[in-house]
């Protein structure tokens, strides 16, 4: 055999070393068509997610997960239309799946009293169900979210058995909040990983309701211990600041700043939006600019979250 076919060859199995044992399986009667999605519930329990199966799904290719998180009294079917990740034009070939929390709240807001500490549960057996029933490529599991959805992202990453699934996470005008003060959660502990945490974030300085420096609803957490503190988990030292602050927008004030630690560059960015508020930025008219209109001007944007989130998630993958 010439080597450029053994070359092939061994392609071909390390795309398949993590694959899910939904590879080679037809699509499930109850599932979308390729190129639509649909609300569904997840076997066994009381809770259900919309899934988004892309036009070009092949069952013998392993396939990208991607999951978005809908903010407080938000629901899955609002994060679709706001996210934007079952849009071909972001994500040409990736599945996306839309959690729905049990009562409008996710796991670390104070008024999620009846998803202690089952949303962690949840997540783990949604992303398990989907790798049983889907090609996908377990190396390539993302998660993203909106305001109290981003601050769940967080602590998904931060809990060793549900974040260790996860390539990279994503977080738009995240909801913090003391995880260490939540019942059954204590300290953040992800599971130890050679590829580190990449951990995007978005926020705007005009957010009243997740504030920037903190507090406002709920006693939130500033943005900067949260970004310092990821930094910190990925290497750098105790409280480190970003090895670099751009301006990437001038009208409006947009400052990208990016972390470089364990050897690993840009492994925490952060996109500082100057007069913006509690809003997914988008170039046209999305949920945040109708809901917040105060805030989320529409045409005030000057670039989309969501294609600066999945550049930024094809940069990661866990290794086989």
């Amino acid at each position: 055999m010439h080597f450029a076919s053994l070359l092939i060859l061994a392609l071909a199995n390390t795309a398949f070393a993590n694959s899910s044992t939904g590879c080679k399986k037809e699509l499930p009667p109850a599932f979308p068509n390729p190129g639509e999605s649909t609300p569904l519930d997840l076997p066994g329990t009381d809770r259900d997610y919309r899934l988004y199966i892309p036009s070009n799904y092949n069952p013998k290719n392993p396939t990208p997960l991607y999951i978005s998180l809908h903010g407080a009294n938000r629901n899955m079917d609002e994060q679709e239309r706001l996210s934007q990740f079952s849009n071909p034009l972001f994500n040409p070939d990736g599945i996306a799946v839309y959690p729905n929390s049990r009562n409008g709240y996710w796991l670390s807001n104070p008024k999620a009293h009846t998803s202690r500490p089952n949303d962690l549960d949840y997540m783990y057996d949604l992303i398990t169900h989907l790798e049983d029933k889907l090609c996908i490529d377990r190396n390539r599991i993302y998660a993203a979210g909106k305001s109290n959805g981003a601050g769940f992202a967080g602590v998904m990453a931060c809990n060793a058995t549900v974040g260790s699934k996860i390539a990279a996470f994503a977080s738009v005008s995240g909801g913090y909040y003391n995880i260490s003060d939540i019942p059954g959660l204590g300290p953040c502990s992800p599971a130890p990983r050679d590829e580190g945490y990449p951990f995007l974030e978005f926020h705007g300085t005009k957010d009243t309701i997740s504030p920037y420096d903190g507090g406002g609803r709920d006693d939130k957490r500033p943005v900067i211990d949260v970004l310092e503190e990821w930094a910190g988990r990925n290497g750098c030292p105790k409280d480190a600041r970003w090895n670099s602050n751009v301006t990437v927008f001038e009208h409006p004030l947009v400052k990208h700043a990016s972390w470089n630690c364990g050897g690993k560059k840009g492994i925490v960015q952060h996109y500082r939006e100057g007069d913006w508020g509690h809003c997914w930025a988008s170039t046209v008219p999305n949920g945040d600019t109708e809901a917040f209109w105060k805030q989320c001007i529409p045409g005030k944007y000057v670039f989309n979250a969501t294609e600066v989130i999945f550049d930024f998630f094809s940069g990661y993958q866990l290794k086989a």
